[in-house]
C-alpha cells in the first residue's frame, strides 16, 4: 500500500516536470530558430526545473505551500469570493439520513479552495491508491506512506506537519462577508449560525443533471421513447431547475471542483405546493380543449405567445424567432398535458358515459383505446391546433389570422409531445 501511494507520488511530480520541460523544448522548437543568448535562458530553464521537480525537494515546496489552500466538502468563498473565514472538511457519511445533503454521499468529492498557484499541492493530496488517497492517510496519522521517499525521519515529520495544514482548521472562524444566522434557543439566547455551501453536493447534483442531459445512455434512452421503442433505461429528466454562476469568468478563483463545473450551480425548485381542488372528469364537453380548466391554466401562456407573434409579425422570421415562439407553445403543451395526465389517472373506462370525441377519449382514458381505429393522436393533435389559432386569434384581438401553416405547426408540436409523454 505504502509503496503504491509513493509511487504515485514520484510518478505525478515527474509528470508535472515533463509538462515544464515539453514547455521549454516547444520554445526552442519555433519556426524561426531562438537566439544563443534565448537558447542559454531555456536550457538554464530546464535545468532548474529537473532540481525543483526532484521528489524531495518537490515535496519539500509542497509541504510549504499547503498552508495556502484547504481541502474542504464545504467552503466559504460561494457565499462572496472574498469571504475569508473557514472551510470544513467533513467525510463522514449517513446513507439512512431522511434528508438529501452532503452526509448522505458516499464518496464525496473533496473540493480545493485557495491559491490558484497552490492547487498542484491539492491535487497531490488526492491521488488515490484505491484504498484511500494521500490526504486521508495523512489525517489519519499514517505519515508512514511518505516515509520511502524521505532520505530521514525529520525529513517525513516536516513533509507531514507541511501537508497536513490543507487538512486542518486551528481556530475556526467565520467572516463579515459569510452568512450568518442568529438561532434563537430561548432566555434571549441564540445560537450563532454560520451556514457553509457544500461543494461536495453541488459537484454530485451537477454530474447528475449532466448524465441526465448528456449522456450517450440518456440520449439512447430519449431516442427510444421517440420512436416507441422499448429500452432497459429510464428517462430522467430534472424540470425547473435555475443556474447560479459562482466566479464570473474565473471560476478557478473560487475552488478547483466549482471550475470543473465551469461555475455552474443547479437549483432545484424548492416552492411550496400549489394547492389543487379534486379534479373531475370531463364528462359533458364534447371538446376537451374548450372545456374552462384548459382555459384557466393556459390563458396567461396563450397571451404571451399572441403579444410576442404580433410584435414579430412585420420582421422576417429567423431562428431566434422560431425557437422562442415553439418555447412558448411548449409551455401551453406542457400545461395541457399535465392536467391530461391526471385525467388519465382516474378509474380506467370512466369516458364511458361522456360526450367527448372518441380520439379525445382514447386520450384521456387509457380504458378507451377501442374505440378509434385510426390514429387518435393526430386527430388529437389536430384539435390542439385548431383551438390555439382560435385562442391566439381572439387573444390578439384578430390582429393575427392563423392559416393552415400555423395549424400544421401546432399539430406537429402536439403529436411530438404526446408521443414522449408515452401516449
Amino acid at each position: 500500500m505504502q509503496t503504491e501511494i509513493s509511487t504515485l507520488i514520484q510518478a505525478y511530480i515527474e509528470q508535472r516536470r515533463q509538462t515544464k520541460l515539453d514547455e521549454i523544448e516547444k520554445k526552442k522548437n519555433v519556426k524561426n530558430g531562438v537566439s544563443e543568448i534565448e537558447l542559454a535562458n531555456l536550457n538554464e530553464l530546464a535545468q532548474i526545473a529537473y532540481q525543483d521537480f526532484n521528489v524531495q525537494a518537490w515535496l519539500t515546496s509542497a509541504a510549504v505551500r499547503a498552508k495556502q489552500i484547504s481541502l474542504a466538502t464545504h467552503a466559504v468563498k460561494f457565499t462572496h469570493g472574498s469571504a475569508k473565514g473557514s472551510n470544513i472538511l467533513a467525510l463522514a457519511t449517513n446513507t439512512d439520513a431522511p434528508y438529501l445533503d452532503s452526509s448522505a454521499i458516499v464518496t464525496p468529492a473533496v473540493d480545493a479552495v485557495g491559491n490558484a498557484a497552490a492547487l498542484d499541492v491539492a491535487k497531490l493530496l488526492q491521488l488515490d491508491d484505491g484504498d484511500a488517497t494521500l490526504a486521508v492517510y495523512l489525517s489519519q496519522g499514517d505519515d508512514h506512506v511518505l516515509r520511502p521517499l524521505a532520505s530521514s525521519d525529520e525529513q517525513c515529520q516536516l513533509w507531514t506537519d507541511g501537508l497536513r495544514q490543507a487538512l486542518e482548521v486551528k481556530t475556526p472562524s467565520s467572516h463579515t462577508l459569510a452568512k450568518q444566522i442568529y438561532f434563537p434557543i430561548g432566555d434571549n439566547q441564540y445560537h450563532l449560525i454560520s451556514p457553509l455551501y457544500s461543494s461536495a453536493l453541488a459537484h454530485e447534483l451537477f454530474h447528475q443533471v449532466q448524465h441526465s442531459r448528456f449522456s450517450d445512455e440518456m440520449k439512447a434512452a430519449r431516442d427510444a421513447r421517440k420512436k416507441n421503442q422499448p429500452s432497459d433505461v429510464d428517462v430522467v429528466r430534472y424540470p425547473d431547475l435555475a443556474i447560479t454562476i459562482s466566479g464570473g469568468s474565473k471560476p478557478q478563483n473560487i475552488s478547483q471542483l466549482n471550475s470543473k463545473r465551469y461555475g455552474k450551480t443547479y437549483l432545484f425548485p424548492c416552492a411550496a405546493p400549489n394547492w389543487q381542488s379534486q379534479y373531475q372528469p370531463p364528462m359533458f364537453d364534447s371538446n376537451w380543449f374548450d372545456s374552462r380548466e384548459v382555459g384557466r391554466t393556459t390563458y396567461y401562456l396563450i397571451k404571451l405567445l399572441a403579444q410576442f407573434l404580433v410584435k414579430v409579425k412585420p420582421l422576417d422570421s429567423n431562428i431566434r424567432i422560431r425557437q422562442r415562439r415553439d418555447q412558448l407553445a411548449d409551455q401551453i403543451l406542457d400545461s395541457i398535458l399535465t392536467l391530461a395526465a391526471n385525467h388519465q389517472a382516474f378509474s380506467q373506462g370512466w369516458s364511458e358515459n361522456c360526450e367527448l370525441s372518441s380520439a379525445q377519449q382514447c386520450w384521456l382514458d387509457p380504458q378507451a383505446s377501442h374505440l378509434y381505429s385510426g390514429d387518435w393522436q393526430a386527430e388529437v393533435s389536430r384539435d390542439f391546433g385548431l383551438w390555439l389559432n382560435n385562442r391566439l386569434e381572439k387573444a390578439s384581438q384578430q390582429q393575427l389570422m392563423l392559416g393552415s401553416e400555423a395549424l400544421q405547426h401546432w399539430q406537429t408540436l402536439c403529436h411530438d409531445a404526446i408521443r414522449e409523454a408515452g401516449r
